[in-house]
């Protein structure tokens, strides 16, 4: 007899009883010893119902999370629980229904797991010319430059951020047993009490120390993790996220610079004028175009408002003779006559 199809226009709910059925042919269908007849049989309950499949695919997934999670200890401390629940529930099945009860149970547990310590990421992020802060939960206080976005994942054993792009300033609640590690594309940045600031621009990392002290680890060419850098206050390191082995080393940095922009300002310090209008323009739609390449490594020195357009076209001007031509949508610099 050929399957019958639901015909429902509308999308009905999983419910327990489902999710557990799922359960139950997942877990005969990876015993190794279920029968051609068996394999019909699962195949006609996948197709008589979409949410059977979704249902089955769900726990297929959750099968593979429990297999690539099965070492990690924070998972394992809530197994005392699960195979309490286990044993309760094996006293109302035969044998076949245990294994399949286990199953069901054990998926769910971890299912509810995943979800509180593995997905449970707060995002916080900024436009361009925006800045914003956020106070975390343990205390610690978290500032975004422009364009900036960052995640927050709390566990027991780790307060871990994720810096995914632009700058942040982290101000961190000392709490020795539980370590303040901000990952970078690869990277990590650790801290337990300190203050200090992660800048991640096309693939180039900064992290600069105000406070405390502060450790950057990356994996070597084995995957093992390695200390780059141990620095304390005014002292910083700079690396390619691709390749943290090729680093500034520890070195000292100008804290007044790295900070301006906590009080909307820009703060350069003979920089190349070609960097420095790459720099503005991170602040802002509406950019300022270095026109021909004739002022591009003069060098400038000062510091300069946030969004004051004016301000800076007017010392480039003064500056190295600049023609500037401007409109509300751009701000081009012209070589000197």
């Amino acid at each position: 007899m050929s399957p019958t199809h639901t015909t429902d226009k509308a999308p009905r709910k999983l419910d327990g009883t489902i999710r557990e059925q799922a359960a139950d042919w997942l877990a005969r269908q990876q015993s190794g010893t279920m029968s051609a007849a068996e394999s019909d049989a699962l195949e006609h309950w996948l197709q008589v119902d979409g949410r059977h499949r979704q249902a089955f695919a769900q726990c297929q997934q959750l099968g593979l999370m429990t297999a690539f999670l099965k070492d990690d200890p924070e998972l394992n401390a809530g197994l005392p629980e699960i195979r309490k629940a286990v044993r309760r529930r094996s006293r109302f099945y035969s044998q076949w229904r245990w294994v399949s009860g286990i199953a069901a149970v054990v998926l769910v547990a971890v299912a509810a797991l995943l979800v509180r310590d593995y997905y449970a990421i707060d995002y916080y992020q900024t436009g361009i010319g925006d800045q914003r802060v956020v106070h975390l939960e343990d205390g610690s206080t978290l500032m975004l430059n422009t364009d900036s976005r960052v995640g927050v994942r709390y566990r027991r054993a780790q307060r871990a951020l994720f810096l995914e792009r632009g700058e942040a300033f982290f101000m961190v609640a000392k709490n020795p047993s539980r370590p303040f590690v901000v990952n970078v594309q690869g990277s990590e940045v650790r801290a337990l009490g300190t203050a200090f600031n992660v800048a991640l621009q096309a693939g180039n990392v900064r992290v600069a120390v105000t406070q405390g002290v502060v450790e950057v680890r990356a994996q070597d060419a084995g995957g093992e993790p390695r200390q780059l850098a141990k620095m304390l206050p005014g002292q910083g390191v700079r690396y390619t996220a691709a390749r943290p082995g090729d680093n500034s080393g520890v070195m000292p940095v100008n804290l007044e610079q790295v900070t301006a922009w906590q009080t909307r300002r820009i703060y350069f310090d003979n920089e190349r004028l070609e960097d420095a209008i790459a720099e503005y323009n991170r602040y802002t739609t509406r950019k300022m175009v270095l026109v021909g390449d004739a002022l591009a490594d003069q060098r400038i020195s000062g510091v300069f408002n946030i969004g004051d357009a004016d301000g800076l076209a007017f010392a480039l001007e003064q500056g190295f003779g600049a023609r500037i031509n401007k409109n509300n949508q751009r701000v081009l610099v012209l070589e000197p006559r």
